[in-house]
């Protein structure tokens, strides 16, 4: 889970020649406030919208000094999110070496997430509400197989309400009838389940929100 394996090929570079106001159509354009500069291959800086703003639509990038924000093909995505948040951006270019790669924004690290997690592959979802001492991630999965299916993907997260842990855990198989039986019998709380018609409703939904909020 590295950056060179998470960036995004559809957003645009500047070019030394591009006009503040080319800039500012871009960058409305792709619902983003930032964009890399480059000079051929050469990593010139990240163009801040604020920065360009009020600058004469005709100044040409050529002339704006960007600003060193970036990060390498190396970095882990618990580095690359890191970033993102800590510089306030949408939008961080790969450099190795001085040489651009490409752009990592929140939309390719929701993207990378979804198909490396299995979360966008058909199947079902049951979320389980566990003691924290109790949790077995082995147990967990041993369990799914003796219903006749296999954990694909899990996540788990601290339950808002308590000191128990919240356990997704993402199914092959679509019918989880018999999955939410085999934990219940084992004493386990179904918090709560989607089948796969539901699933996929849910993640439309969601996915259509986010991108609206990026869209923003």
């Amino acid at each position: 889970m590295y950056a060179d394996r998470i960036m995004n090929s559809d957003l645009p570079a500047v070019k030394p020649e591009d006009s503040a106001g080319r800039v500012l159509h871009l960058m409305d354009e792709y619902k983003v406030r930032h964009l890399p500069l480059i000079n051929g291959d050469e990593f010139s800086g990240l163009i801040y919208e604020d920065d360009v703003i009020d600058l004469d639509k005709e100044t040409p990038m050529a002339a704006f000094q960007a600003r060193a924000v970036f990060t390498n093909p190396q970095s882990h995505l618990y580095d690359v999110v890191g970033q993102l948040v800590a510089a306030e951006v949408d939008a961080l270019p790969v450099v190795d070496n001085g040489s651009y790669k490409g752009c990592i924004n929140a939309a390719s690290v929701v993207r990378f997430l979804a198909e490396q997690s299995h979360w966008a592959t058909r199947g079902g979802v049951v979320i389980l509400e566990v003691p924290e001492g109790d949790l077995s991630i082995s147990e967990v999965a041993r369990l799914a197989e003796g219903a006749g299916t296999r954990v694909i993907a899990c996540t788990t997260s601290q339950s808002e309400n308590s000191s128990n842990v919240e356990v997704t855990l993402k199914v092959e198989t679509e019918d989880i009838e018999p999955v939410i039986q085999t934990f219940q019998r084992f004493g386990y709380s179904i918090q709560s389940f989607l089948h796969a018609p539901q699933l996929e409703e849910e993640m439309r939904e969601r996915y259509d929100a986010f991108m609206r909020y990026l869209r923003q």
